[in-house]
């Protein structure tokens, strides 16, 4: 980084070159003829709609490599003397050899978007790696090297700097004195912005002006909390980061050149996609291992060689949800916290997206299976209870059995599953679970979502109840039956849980639920299939009381 950088960043075009340098391991270089060609565009190709032109880089979404459509737009590519076209990947080794001939011959770059990343994020990425501009070069500061860039930053503005990422994540932190305050200290820690600071920004509306402007913001002290300067690193509208300025023992943040700060995110941009799209793609290459071997399908070796898992040792699965819906915000906030969490037994764990919340996967078991069971189930309970508080709303964890190696992971994952569905059903005070514990109620959840198509022939007393709720929009006939039937057909208790006089709740169920109904309360049979009936509608309405 020239030390003329700070005072004028670079406003030169990105080479095709450097544009592959910081998106690194989303794309595959398959021919590079002319690797300095300048990136003035990022186009996303569509047949229909203006020419190609001198410079765009085309990526096109819509075309098979392995269709004569892809050999034609290399040649129209390199006769309109295009920087490059991105393909999406082509599984055969001759057909990329063939492409790759007609991409030389043509003067044009030929890349393939890799397997693992989808249209959106790598459009993404190229987007803001072709808006980052050339980049000054610096022997000291490797691009993607976030410590020697933070050093970097607070050496020239003499004051402690943290990167962070959108997640207010610490990437990288530099303080040449040791005297630092306590919120700074504890971030660093902990790695990240304690989580009462992010939301006192998030409700104070901190963090929205901070992404929605490029400009250097002043966060003024409050009680314990020292100043900062911050500003955010965007490029091509993608959030890559922020870095935040403390100042030093004896000094202030006026004695902190903002307008150098600013430059100093411009710069960081590419070092942030840098080392964002590698992170991602280490990611991305582990995450699909993980998953393979909780498929079923993958290689246990090839995890442990991604991860540092011991391939052999004890492993097990646990399956984390909530209970009642589970939405878009709760799902983001469910995977951080479980992610925060501190980790597990053993040498390491991952964490998946799954669908009712998260699988994880706790490897390095104690060598003694009891020791290693006793492990999962202490991890379960805390876990549970540190999510239920932290996310307000009650976490449950399916416990799967432990396995032998990591081959075998599958079948825990199963169990766990299995497991929290269980919980997710049934009526349990338990945060936690192996299969064995909710077997019952697994059972019953298979049976009652199989019952969910099954027509039947007739109206039966449930069937007539749900009608009068939605004829009359009067759900407490439904309401009062189900708390009847869940309480052993004790009308006092029943009408203590709804909070209903005794005595009117009597002559209510008498009078009017049962009028309704027709249920015979006598017969058996019939109190079953209204209680499998009520337990469909709960589990088709998880709003439901």
């Amino acid at each position: 980084m020239d030390e003329d950088a700070w005072d004028r960043p670079a406003a030169r075009p990105q080479s095709l070159e450097g544009l592959l340098h910081l998106v690194g391991p989303l794309i595959e270089v398959a021919a590079l003829p002319r690797a300095q060609t300048p990136v003035r565009h990022l186009v996303v190709f569509d047949p229909l709609d203006r020419p190609a032109g001198r410079g765009d880089l085309l990526v096109a979404v819509g075309v098979d490599p392995h269709t004569p459509a892809a050999e034609d737009l290399l040649r129209t590519a390199g006769a309109a003397q295009v920087a490059g076209v991105v393909l999406r990947e082509a599984h055969d080794g001759g057909r990329k050899q063939a492409l790759r001939a007609v991409a030389e011959q043509a003067g044009t770059a030929l890349l393939f978007r890799t397997a693992w990343v989808d249209w959106p994020r790598l459009v993404t990425a190229l987007r803001a790696a072709a808006a980052t501009g050339a980049v000054p070069g610096d022997a000291n500061v490797a691009l993607g090297d976030l410590g020697g860039l933070a050093r970097l930053i607070a050496v020239r503005m003499q004051a402690a700097v943290t990167i962070e990422d959108p997640d207010s994540r610490v990437l990288a932190h530099y303080a040449e004195s040791a005297d630092l305050d306590p919120i700074r200290i504890r971030t660093v820690t902990l790695g990240q912005v304690p989580e009462e600071r992010q939301r006192a920004m998030t409700e104070d509306g901190f963090f929205k002006e901070l992404w929605s402007t490029d400009r250097v913001l002043h966060r003024r002290a409050d009680g314990d909390v020292p100043e900062r300067l911050v500003v955010s690193v965007q490029a091509g509208g993608e959030r890559l980061g922020s870095i935040w300025v403390a100042a030093l023992s004896g000094r202030t943040l006026q004695d902190v050149p903002a307008e150098a700060l600013q430059v100093a995110a411009q710069l960081a941009a590419a070092h942030l996609l840098h080392h964002r799209s590698r992170h991602h793609g280490r990611s991305e290459l582990l995450t699909e291992a993980a998953r393979a071997v909780l498929d079923g399908r993958g290689s246990g070796t090839l995890l442990a060689r991604h991860s540092g898992m011991p391939a052999d040792g004890h492993c097990a699965v646990l399956a984390v949800g909530v209970a009642g819906p589970l939405d878009d915000d709760l799902r983001v906030r469910l995977e951080r916290h479980a992610g925060w969490h501190p980790a597990g037994p053993g040498r390491s764990s991952l964490l998946l997206p799954a669908e009712h919340g998260v699988l994880i996967l706790l490897a390095g078991l104690a060598p003694d299976l009891p020791t290693a069971e006793l492990q999962v189930a202490d991890f379960g309970r805390r876990l549970a209870t540190d999510l239920s508080t932290r996310l307000k709303t009650r976490a449950l964890a399916g416990l799967g059995p432990v396995q032998a190696r990591l081959d075998h992971a599958s079948r825990s994952r199963e169990s766990a599953e299995l497991a929290l569905s269980g919980l997710l059903f049934g009526r349990t005070e338990l945060g936690c679970a192996t299969v064995d514990q909710v077997a019952d109620a697994v059972a019953l959840r298979h049976i009652v979502e199989t019952l969910r198509d099954l027509p039947l022939p007739v109206r039966t007393s449930v069937s007539r109840l749900v009608a009068h709720a939605e004829q009359k929009n009067d759900r407490a006939p439904l309401d009062a039956l189900r708390a009847y039937l869940d309480h052993s057909r004790e009308l006092g208790r029943a009408a203590d849980t709804l909070g209903v006089a005794r005595t009117t709740f009597a002559n209510r169920f008498h009078n009017k639920v049962l009028k309704i109904s027709g249920l015979d309360v006598d017969n058996p049979d019939a109190r079953l299939l209204a209680h499998l009936q009520l337990r469909l509608l709960d589990h088709d309405d998880p709003t439901a009381p």
